[in-house]
């Protein structure tokens, strides 16, 4: 009877143990959560370095009377489509992976995703330097180790802590790939369209009928490059507010379970989720 007190007593002693660490890892996951859904709107961007390459391409030619479409050379904005996609998808992967542990689950990724290559190259709109070649294959390896170790939640400090430094690196090259790099061409383009057009509306062989109807698709095509500008301006801020994030959490990964860091964690989650309805609303 005595040892059935004693169990009963250790019990009701380690119950709210338990409780208070499912629950510490709640703001976590939150966080994770939202992460994961501002990150994988990625794949809604409807923008790309070939496709700018292409939008200038076929510009050039219209402009010139050309019909030869063949003669467009995309293969190295093709290039650093598919190396921004691999950047990309070790990104998601961690995400992805702290959300199932901050979820108590194990963690969930494609592996083939994990052997494509990243070598340090000149793809001309991109360059892959060290730093990002060393990060890739860090994030990689943390992720195959969860994946083969069959990480659970105990684990999840360990994940964190080692992930943060390629993390960052991931982060950062995505944000500057998208929102310099692709922004620098669309305002390149944009240049190159009023150049365009303000020499037509100086054209005296025009009528102003004509000219009017110039200015008129001059302004059309202004107005679909803010847009897409827009949408990777709206990625990159998510991009940063997810880094903060992660750095928030792991300069506090001793003290989850304190109120002051999870409502810290609380809101980066809500300010995620709020950058992630200003994206949707781009696109109704």
């Amino acid at each position: 009877m005595r040892n059935k007190i004693r169990n009963i007593g250790l019990m009701l002693i380690l119950f709210p143990i338990a409780f208070s660490s499912c629950i510490s890892l709640k703001p976590v996951n939150n966080y994770a959560t939202a992460s994961q859904k501002s990150i994988n709107q990625f794949e809604d961007i409807k923008y790309s370095f070939k496709q700018n390459c292409w939008d200038n391409c076929f510009d050039k030619k219209i402009n010139d009377l050309n019909l030869k479409a063949a003669d467009c050379d995309c293969k190295l904005n093709e290039k650093a489509d598919s190396v921004t996609l691999v950047i990309y998808n070790a990104a998601k992967g961690y995400i992805d992976g702290l959300v199932n542990l901050s979820n108590n689950e194990l963690t969930d990724y494609k592996i083939d995703e994990l052997t494509k290559a990243l070598t340090e190259n000149d793809f001309g709109s991109i360059k892959i330097e060290k730093p990002q070649v060393e990060a890739y294959s860090k994030i990689s390896k943390i992720i195959l180790r969860a994946l083969t170790d069959g990480y659970r939640k105990k684990e999840i400090k360990k994940y964190i802590i080692n992930a943060n430094q390629p993390f960052n690196v991931l982060i950062s090259f995505l944000d500057f790939n998208l929102s310099n790099n692709l922004i620098g061409k669309l305002n390149v383009q944009k240049q190159r369209i009023e150049s365009y057009y303000f020499d037509l509306t100086k054209d005296k062989t025009l009528s102003t009928f004509e000219k009017r109807k110039a200015v008129e698709a001059y302004y059309q095509q202004l107005a679909k490059i803010e847009d897409k500008k827009k949408e990777l301006i709206i990625f990159s801020k998510a991009l940063k507010k997810i880094a903060e994030g992660h750095q928030k959490l792991v300069d506090n990964i001793d003290n989850i379970k304190e109120q002051q860091v999870k409502e810290l964690l609380t809101e980066y989650a809500s300010n995620i989720r709020e950058i992630i309805s200003e994206f949707n609303k781009l696109n109704k």
